[in-house]
């Protein structure tokens, strides 16, 4: 059974990250206006090619979603049914799904707008003061989850998003990987 503490995380992303749309459920629209909104962030027009590549990258992302989540396949996610998703992956971390591995990929190259292969705390804080969040909220989640170091890998983001949505602990690191411990 899911604890309180990895609810209130979950919701947290799923109304604050996903619900684009405010509907209360998560859909295919929601994914349509974050690729809108990340152009707007990037200043990219919609002929873009990163335009293109983001939406592309969303729209595999919200198929795998949708085909893995949507239990009574009404092309929308409830917070129910993104609860017992992330549930089950609780139970088996280790074997993420298919749109879970894709879009902590994007999350973290999305976030690495200089494409070095690390985020600092700036490229950290310009993603998710998009999403409303205050610059130095972000920038002391940023401070947290590198643990003092200038930058994250792509290897360190892994181990921290599997945090996210596994750990009791709210002082673990990885609680504060999309921007400030709002929980």
């Amino acid at each position: 059974m899911i604890s309180e503490f990895r609810k209130m995380k979950l919701l947290y992303l799923f109304y604050s990250y996903f619900d684009t749309n405010s509907s209360g459920s998560i859909d295919k629209m929601d994914f349509v206006l974050a690729a809108q909104n990340i152009a707007k962030l990037r200043g990219w027009s919609t002929g873009d090619a990163k335009y293109k590549e983001t939406e592309v990258t969303l729209m595999k992302i919200w198929e795998s979603l949708e085909k893995t989540a949507d239990s009574n396949h009404d092309g929308q996610i409830s917070a129910e049914e993104w609860l017992k998703m992330w549930e089950d992956f609780a139970n088996n971390p280790s074997k993420p799904l298919e749109w879970q591995t894709l879009y902590c990929k994007f999350i973290f190259e999305l976030q690495d707008s200089g494409g070095d292969g690390s985020i600092d705390a700036e490229e950290f804080a310009a993603v998710h003061e998009s999403f409303g969040l205050l610059k130095e909220d972000c920038l002391a989640a940023f401070k947290h989850i590198s643990r003092g170091k200038p930058f994250i890998t792509w290897n360190e983001f892994q181990e921290l998003w599997k945090d996210y949505f596994t750990s009791e602990n709210p002082t673990d690191p990885g609680n504060f990987i999309f921007g400030a411990a709002t929980f």
